[in-house]
């Protein structure tokens, strides 16, 4: 029995000396391979992770520079820096070429301000026009007619028009409006109805209106404000004070008589 149990204990101790043989065989031979292996995985784990981490960091990159981006040529930079973020590009485009294009309409440079305004000469408000002409122009030529980028299209073609219109080219200023019509016709009915209606009334539009930013001080509103009494304001400081204004008598009420009781009747 002793002699059994002996035996057995030695094949056993045999085997896991083979055992142990064979893992030491296998780690000389293979097991390099495998640690270089699963390390290379480990790293391109790592490399995917960091990888869009970064992509996530660009985005919200590309979304501040637009958001802090306040002079025409900061938004220009911004859509030639982040080209493939969204619609960055396109947007900060578009903001560009409105500031352009309000800046030669309202004959004011760019950065003016009420309190402190900027007087536009003719030259640069020639060069603005086209300016603005040229960015809304890259929107509409990126423009690949889908669903999603169809308010950004028509917004640039609609800035395109009110460039015709600015420069007096009332033929090319409709022709835009039709295209932007035709543009959001299946997307937005309302702004192809728009667009068209400005189309067919734009030739009305050829004469230019100059609106005061507000009445001299002076000014006399005769004629301005219907005629109440012999007391009416007479300016717009008369206007404006609460203290001047005119008197109304309230309405006289028609004497009611009150309903008798039903225990008053004889």
């Amino acid at each position: 029995m002793d002699r059994e149990r002996l035996k057995d204990v030695q094949t056993s101790s045999m085997n896991d000396d083979r055992l142990n043989e064979d893992f030491v065989v296998w780690l000389k031979t293979k097991g390099p391979t495998w640690l270089l292996m699963i390390l290379i995985a480990v790293v391109a784990y790592l490399y995917i992770v960091n990888w869009k981490q970064g992509q996530i960091n660009y985005r919200n990159e590309a979304w501040i520079a637009l958001s802090e981006a306040q002079l025409p040529t900061s938004l220009e930079d911004v859509a030639v820096q982040y080209p493939d973020v969204d619609s960055v590009g396109q947007q900060a485009r578009i903001r560009a070429a409105s500031m352009y294009l309000q800046s030669a309409l309202l004959s004011r440079g760019i950065g003016s301000t009420t309190e402190n305004p900027i007087a536009l000469g003719a030259e640069d408000r020639v060069f603005n026009l086209e300016r603005a002409a040229a960015l809304y122009q890259d929107v509409v030529n990126a423009d690949t007619g889908d669903e999603g980028d169809t308010v950004i299209a028509y917004t640039a073609m609609n800035g395109l028009a009110a460039v015709s219109e600015s420069k007096g080219d009332l033929a090319d200023a409709a022709s835009w409006y039709r295209k932007a019509a035709e543009r959001s016709k299946s997307t937005f009915p309302y702004l192809s109805q728009r667009a068209q209606v400005r189309a067919e009334n734009c030739d009305q539009y050829d004469q230019l209106v100059v609106l005061p930013e507000s009445l001299p001080e002076d000014a006399s509103l005769e004629g301005f404000i219907p005629s109440i009494d012999d007391n009416r304001p007479s300016s717009v400081e008369d206007v404006t004070n609460i203290l001047t204004l005119p008197d109304f008598q309230a309405p006289t009420a028609d004497p009611v008589t009150p309903a008798e009781e039903p225990g008053d009747q004889p």
